[in-house]
């Protein structure tokens, strides 16, 4: 019975279906991102000069086939409505250059087998989608097969690519992070691939680079979209041919190093206007792996908040907690995504118990003397918008003051991107100095 009952909740049922180009048999979409383009190396590929390299992608999801416009010249319509992203749950035409792609729904919501892990090395997460992605990373872990992570910032992209490593053979080996968006234009070919002495000013002796160190072990290379255009060929050799040449030398060395680079960029536009190479992106894509932002499985905060409290040792304060994120914040959307989360995590289970000590963290705006009363009279949504705006004037006035305004300072402690603590600031009007 209780078998029966965990294979049950495990059941994950999603709208499949299928695209036709006329003249062609069908293709079938699953829960793996099928990309259509005229590039050769897409699932569909489309001989059409008003499609573009990558045009768009779809895939089967809970709510039906989501079909995403990748920054495509001419865009990409559903019947004669331009859209970015949709979701198709009847029959209908996408409209690709002068090609039309027919679509048709499977009649009924099918089952994905999404396997019984809920953690995959530190993640943790129960949805069915991150179970789902537990599975595959579970099955690509051992293979040698070179993998691209994309997904916005803080949903754990490096800490996927640490645990395949470690998953792997070459656990025993090195693993190697650069962040392609950090390094010095000037320097990046010397970094990935070394140099030799007197290769250039400064060149005093001959150094390895990320390759050499990789060797035997993984290579992680960050924010991939942001590698120069012109060592994006060299780059492509190092993977196909498992052979690098430092600067100033004429000759190959051989690595045996697995790749897995991630990316908050939209690659398929940067393909599209020429900033990033496909034979590039379809080589290291030999997997694609997407995190969802946390907005899109909420179902996975409790489990995160109870993580997190046990990993500092505050498991004592995990009910509390998850109360505290999922009914005062039930509506916040969660820019920094995991990484915020953890942050706001560790704060409120560092604080004493008691309702009081919470109540300083989300200060509530209350009509009554009784500051453990809600005041009824107030709508329920507005008094949720109200509670999560004092939270933020608690929250980034307390962060600035204790970073003494330092905006970089801000954005490593609250694990959120620069650009979206800005506007937090300048809506509270909080300067510096």
């Amino acid at each position: 019975m209780a078998d029966a009952t965990r294979s049950s909740a495990l059941q994950w049922f999603v709208r499949k279906g299928t695209l036709t180009v006329a003249g062609r048999p069908p293709v079938r979409v699953n829960v793996e991102p099928i990309l259509l383009g005229r590039d050769p190396s897409c699932q569909l590929v489309i001989d059409d000069p008003e499609v573009s390299s990558i045009h768009c992608e779809v895939r089967a999801d809970g709510q039906g086939v989501v079909v995403k416009d990748l920054g495509s010249r001419n865009g990409t319509f559903v019947g004669s409505v331009r859209v970015r992203e949709a979701v198709l749950t009847s029959a209908c035409s996408l409209q690709l250059g002068s090609t039309r792609v027919s679509f048709e729904p499977v009649e009924k919501k099918e089952r994905v087998d999404v396997g019984f892990d809920d953690s995959f090395g530190p993640l943790v997460g129960s949805s069915p989608r991150m179970r789902h992605l537990f599975r595959l990373l579970g099955e690509i872990a051992p293979t040698d097969l070179s993998i691209l992570i994309q997904g916005e910032t803080g949903c754990g992209k490096e800490l996927v690519a640490h645990a395949v490593h470690e998953k792997s053979a070459r656990a025993k080996g090195p693993f190697i992070v650069v962040d392609c968006g950090s390094i010095p234009g000037p320097l990046a070919e010397s970094l990935l691939f070394g140099h030799e002495k007197g290769a250039f000013t400064g060149a005093n002796d001959r150094r390895a680079g990320a390759f050499h160190e990789a060797n035997k072990g993984t290579i992680f290379l960050d924010e991939l979209g942001e590698l120069p255009v012109e060592l994006q060929p060299k780059l492509l050799r190092a993977l196909s041919e498992k052979q690098v040449k430092r600067v100033g030398s004429q000759h190959y060395e051989p690595v045996d190093v697995r790749v897995i680079a991630a990316t908050r960029r939209d690659l398929g536009q940067a393909m599209n206007a020429g900033r990033f190479r496909s034979d590039l992106f379809f080589r290291i894509a030999q997997v694609r792996v997407e995190m969802p932002p946390l907005r899109e499985r909420r179902e996975d905060i409790a489990v995160l908040v109870r993580a997190v409290c046990a990993r500092i040792d505050r498991a004592d304060r995990a009910d509390d907690v998850v109360e505290l994120v999922t009914s005062t914040l039930a509506q916040h959307d969660w820019p920094g995504n995991v990484r915020e989360l953890v942050n706001v995590t560790s704060v409120a289970a560092s604080l004493p118990r008691g309702a009081e000590s919470l109540g300083e963290l989300l200060p509530l705006e209350r009509g009554s003397a009784s500051a453990d009363v809600a005041d009824f009279s107030t709508p329920y949504g507005e008094a949720k918008r109200s509670a999560v705006a004092a939270f933020e004037a608690k929250y980034f006035g307390d962060l600035f003051r204790a970073t003494s305004g330092n905006v970089s300072e801000m954005a490593r402690r609250s694990g959120m991107e620069r650009h979206h603590i800005r506007p937090f600031l300048r809506k509270l009007g909080l300067q510096k100095g």
